[in-house]
């Protein structure tokens, strides 16, 4: 059995960028505390284009956030560091429609990530959104 951490969207952006969620920041020490009871940590990435769907000035509706590449989409270093690379996995989502659960369409070089007996915790910011929609994925995965 692995214990496995999702971290969902712990990037920039969501923190202190364009699309700020009130008090993220708290989420990453409890994060960094934890971090290293895991025997592996996935993060979970918004990874959009420039001129995204889901911005408000393509019809969207949210500002523009996470254009990969950029300092919103990262994830803040305090985070990433000391852990060891290989008890480490990205998962960049959204690249071309907007999603908001990240393993909403897992491919076969994903399918490894879950295994039958893994002990799943889930964390991130903006529950309501991307965090609930993963943990509905993570279900889906499951049954």
């Amino acid at each position: 059995m692995r214990k496995i951490l999702v971290a969902v969207d712990l990037q920039n952006d969501f923190i202190d960028g364009s699309l700020a969620v009130p008090g993220s920041g708290s989420v990453i020490p409890v994060i960094n505390g934890a971090k290293h009871n895991y025997d592996l940590v996935y993060f979970t990435l918004d990874w959009h284009s420039v001129g995204h769907c889901s911005f408000k000035e393509q019809g969207g509706p949210w500002p523009v956030h996470c254009v990969h590449h950029t300092v919103g989409a990262a994830i803040p270093d305090s985070v990433v560091k000391d852990l060891e690379e290989g008890k480490m996995r990205f998962y960049h989502k959204g690249h071309l429609v907007e999603q908001y659960g990240a393993f909403a369409d897992l491919t076969p070089s994903t399918q490894d990530w879950f295994a039958p007996g893994d002990e799943v915790t889930v964390c991130g910011i903006a529950s309501e959104y991307c965090v609930f929609e993963t943990l509905k994925n993570i279900q889906a995965i499951a049954a």
